[in-house]
């Protein structure tokens, strides 16, 4: 049958495509697939629908493997989302004001807001389009319960050893807070006389300095909130969702860092004593800092003997990210 199912690609443009990924993966949480060189990222959006994000510079000469092509000024695109409430919430965290919220006739509603490129990117929740609804399409399912997903794709790749260290801090801290989700709630919280106590503790620990740092690496863009401390008792599920914040966090840190310039310098006073960072040192200090804890937490997995987990504990070193990281298919 000679017919369109549907739409496969949606293409938009960025010059600055590092801040475009922290925008599509860290704030609207779409996943990365691997990279097309350095022409552009691509998202997944659904199970058979991507999201492409092209540098036009490197997209509108000829001779490539592909037709080329390119746009200059702000495009748009749209995502349908079940609901608007939690959107607001998340781009108020990230600091990304809502241009405008339109109520549609047939009873939908719609928030607009920009990426870095000043596009305009809208999430609609409800019906816009007078169309009918797919046919056999099952009845919605409730939200999943949030898990630990198993690390897949690989952040882009990149020469940039800034990248590189980001890119690892992730990377590694999911594929250990991966292994925890199948540990009992004594496991996850049982003491030990070692670094903060235990692995929920040595985990918090970990992202609260991710987002300690990213508050003050970016400066005026983010209001500096309060240490994230390990008293309140957390899951694996809910520590995986505030890595994910917090990886997003980092990420949107870097890009500002990057803007102002990697040897700005930042006045800082802690416990009391009054210092001088540049940004560089504060990312190189926040991207390293999990390492150490990273591997307390590899310890403390191997003294909870745990069958399949303690004597199957994963390779975090960097040079196997970014073994993995070579290993991704090239998308042409």
């Amino acid at each position: 049958m000679t017919s369109v199912t549907q739409v496969y690609e949606t293409a938009l443009y960025a010059s600055d495509l590092e801040a475009g990924i922290a925008f599509y993966a860290g704030v609207l949480g779409l996943r990365q697939l691997p990279r097309m060189g350095d022409r552009g990222a691509v998202f997944q959006v659904t199970d058979q629908a991507v999201l492409l994000l092209f540098d036009p510079a490197r997209s509108t000469p000829a001779a490539q493997s592909v037709p080329s092509h390119g746009a200059v000024g702000e495009g748009h695109v749209a995502f349908s989302v079940p609901e608007l409430d939690s959107w607001r919430s998340r781009f108020a965290h990230h600091g990304i004001p809502i241009e405008r919220e339109i109520e549609w006739p047939l009873g939908g509603r719609s928030i607009y807001v920009r990426d870095p490129a000043r596009n305009s990117v809208e999430l609609v929740a409800g019906r816009v389009w007078d169309l009918p609804p797919p046919p056999d399409s099952p009845p919605a399912l409730p939200p999943p319960t949030p898990s630990v997903a198993a690390p897949t794709a690989s952040p882009p790749r990149s020469g940039d050893p800034l990248d590189l260290l980001l890119g690892h801090n992730a990377w590694a801290t999911r594929e250990l807070l991966h292994r925890c989700q199948t540990l009992t709630t004594e496991q996850w919280h049982q003491p030990f006389p070692m670094g903060p106590g235990s692995l929920h503790n040595t985990f918090t620990h970990i992202v609260a300095a991710m987002r300690y740092w990213a508050d003050r690496i970016s400066g005026s863009l983010r209001p500096v909130r309060p240490f994230l401390d390990h008293t309140t008792p957390r899951t694996v599920a809910e520590v995986a969702l505030l890595l994910e914040d917090a990886v997003a966090d980092l990420e949107l840190a870097a890009t500002s860092a990057r803007t102002r310039g990697l040897d700005t310098e930042v006045h800082l006073t802690l416990g009391g004593v009054a210092y001088r960072f540049t940004l560089s040192a504060m990312l190189v200090h926040v991207t390293t800092h999990g390492m150490h804890h990273r591997a307390q937490c590899l310890n403390l997995l191997r003294h909870l003997d745990v069958a399949g987990i303690s004597d199957h504990l994963p390779d975090i070193d960097v040079l196997e990210f970014h073994h993995r990281d070579q290993q991704q298919p090239t998308v042409a």
